[in-house]
């Protein structure tokens, strides 16, 4: 009997706790008012306006990297540099975006971080970034600072700069799951990825039920058929 009513409570306490974690629709996340399209329309789009100098995006990186590392086949992160001067947030776009073009984002962002933050290196200025991509054995600096110094750089950090005025982005990091869902971290970032998970479960489902929806017979092909069967 005991063990019974063990059981029994064990259960309702995992139920509360499951209720108690639920992602709450303004409160985890908020629906915006005007979807942002994906780039790739048919998977999950994880888009991330972030920024190398905010302490935020910083403390934010370590979850979503391992959490990138654990995304299926049909999800995947989008990070856009926000770029809200000419200067220090330009140049560091040009940096997020040397790393996007060479697929170093795990190898390289922990090291930008600490670089910016703990060592207090000014990788803003294009100089001193060069020197210290260079110098890094954690990936190829070589091939960054030829990424960083393309044609298709500047290009690309302008393509930030418009994305993030576009849609009126104000604070980092700034997560949208789906193009649809902002996730909020009022219990921090931890408790964010279970959110993220959610969202990115909860666009899955949307997709497949989209995708179930059987499709109307055309009118005219209806009507031929209709026709067909009264002869």
């Amino acid at each position: 009997m005991l063990k019974k009513i063990i059981t029994i409570m064990a259960t309702t306490l995992a139920f509360a706790s499951g209720l108690a974690q639920a992602a709450l629709v303004n409160v985890d996340y908020v629906v915006l008012d005007k979807p942002i399209p994906q780039l790739h329309k048919n998977k999950i789009e994880v888009l991330e306006f972030f920024s190398y100098s905010c302490i935020h995006c910083s403390h934010l990186e370590p979850y979503m990297l391992k959490e990138m590392k654990s995304f299926a086949p049909d999800t995947y992160l989008r990070p856009v540099h926000v770029v809200w001067d000419d200067d220090v947030y330009y140049n560091l776009a040009r940096v997020s975006a040397a790393v996007d073009s060479t697929g170093m984002k795990l190898q390289a962002d922990p090291l930008i971080f600490d670089a910016i933050f703990n060592k207090h290196i000014e990788l803003w200025q294009p100089d001193v970034f060069n020197k210290w991509a260079m110098q890094q054995t954690a990936f190829d600096g070589k091939k960054l600072v030829k990424a960083y110094n393309s044609l298709e750089n500047a290009a690309a950090a302008t393509s930030m700069r418009k994305m993030g005025e576009k849609y009126d982005i104000q604070s980092t990091p700034t997560v949208i799951v789906g193009g649809k869902y902002q996730l909020k971290f009022p219990r921090g970032f931890a408790a964010g990825m279970i959110t993220l998970k959610d969202l990115i479960e909860k666009v899955r489902n949307e997709n497949s039920a989209g995708a179930a929806t059987p499709s109307k017979l055309p009118k005219s092909i209806g009507a031929s058929l209709a026709a067909s069967a009264n002869r």
